[in-house]
């Protein structure tokens, strides 16, 4: 009978979660795309608004509506201020998760690499379990032709 720390359950066990590492690295590298992606999109947005919003030459303007101009270039700085710091953030956190899918996976080669000299080692004590047992049968065969 087999211990329950047999190698190759333990190595089974190594292979089931390296590949749950893998799948989480996976979703940690797709999320930090998509907060890149977003962070980009609200940088372009923002840089879209200011320009829009910039001052040309506009000649008969009066003082009202020079200050409502002014007003709304100063709004979209704000604007263009407050999306920078969000797409910073964003960037900031895919930076931690494509750091964090890098950790993931290089945990997951350790377990897959784990499992497979725990595998080894599994076939190298089954191998000599076999040859114990044909000794054993052979013993035996030769122990009955001596009784004859």
């Amino acid at each position: 009978m087999r211990s329950p720390a047999d190698p190759d359950r333990l190595a089974t066990l190594l292979d089931h979660r390296a590949h749950r590492l893998r799948r989480e690295a996976r979703e940690q590298a797709e999320q930090a795309a998509r907060r890149e992606q977003e962070a980009n999109t609200l940088r372009s947005a923002a840089d879209e608004r200011l320009q829009q919003a910039q001052l040309g030459e506009e000649h008969g303007l009066d003082r009202q509506r020079l200050f409502e101009r002014l007003r709304g270039v100063a709004v979209a700085r704000a604007h263009v201020l407050e999306c920078e710091l969000r797409a910073g953030h964003l960037q900031e956190q895919a930076g931690d998760a494509r750091e964090q899918a890098h950790q993931l996976r290089h945990a997951a080669a350790g377990h897959h690499s784990r499992a497979r000299r725990l595998q080894a080692v599994g076939a190298h004590i089954d191998q000599k379990h076999r040859l114990a047992r044909l000794r054993r049968q052979e013993r035996q065969i030769q122990e009955e032709y001596t009784c004859r």
